[in-house]
């Protein structure tokens, strides 16, 4: 007998996470990690003796700006896709209604409309400082170990296949952009236009960087390469298992992701 790889809740929606939370869901420690966009409904989900940590990986705001315009000008599968982008330029989008405005402080603070004041930076910061384990873009590699480190994760089914599929993961990313544009030089005008939509998200993830140096702490007494380390493999001939059990193969669910 197998399992699937994953939970059969929705927790992308408000109706998901609550029918997760009449489930039991927290508590039956089903699931490694949950995937969820709605910050601050998502703590429902969780009690006091079943506490989620927060983490993510944080890119700087312009960059990101830049990223998602190209992204949703042709991701047409996405719930954010708007055809008035398609023939868009980047230098008109920054000047448009449709640019995000500090989507990182918006979301950290769960004000999505009006305008934002030093009290929510605060707040953004206060909720990053308390409740989150931060990852840096440009750090990938280093702060998905830091997340295997701090959860304690180690691979179960297939180490070598779970390894590869994590270099693809961190030197190639997924669901992304396949453009190559660069991000407009600071003092050019266009650079103007997209800081003055982020001039909070800058100041947070200035913040957020040094959070990152400061959580270094955190993983002192926990090796690197932490997942390999006593890695068993419930896939291979003859199959390894994990000493203290509870321990289910997850079924296949294609060819293509046999052992992933």
């Amino acid at each position: 007998p197998g399992k699937s790889a994953y939970v059969n809740v929705d927790t992308t929606s408000v109706e998901g996470m609550q029918r997760a939370k009449e489930m039991g869901f927290a508590g039956s420690g089903l699931a490694d990690a949950t995937v969820v966009s709605r910050l601050y409904e998502s703590n429902d989900l969780f009690t006091p003796t079943a506490k989620g940590r927060l983490f993510t990986v944080f890119r700087d705001p312009i960059d990101r700006a830049v990223s998602m315009f190209y992204y949703i000008q042709s991701a047409d599968w996405e719930p954010t896709y708007n055809p008035e982008l398609k023939d868009m330029k980047l230098s008109e989008y920054a000047r448009s209604e449709y640019i995000e405005n500090n989507y990182y402080t918006r979301k950290l603070t769960n004000v999505f409309k009006g305008e934002l004041n030093d009290d929510h930076l605060k707040i953004a910061m206060e909720v990053v400082r308390r409740k989150i384990l931060v990852g840096l873009l440009t750090k990938m590699d280093q702060s998905m170990d830091r997340a295997e480190r701090y959860f304690k994760w180690k691979y179960r089914v297939s180490p070598e296949n779970q390894e590869n599929c994590r270099a693809e993961l961190v030197s190639g990313g997924s669901n992304k952009d396949d453009h190559r544009v660069k991000t407009p030089p600071p003092g050019t005008g266009l650079y103007e236009a997209l800081r003055r939509q982020n001039v909070y998200d800058l100041q947070l993830y200035s913040y957020v960087e040094t959070i990152f140096e400061e959580q270094e702490a955190l993983f002192k007494d926990t090796p690197e390469n932490f997942r390999n380390i006593d890695a068993t493999c419930c896939k291979c001939e003859p199959p390894t298992w994990p000493p203290e059990g509870g321990f289910l193969c997850p079924l296949n669910r294609g060819p293509e992701q046999e052992a992933n």
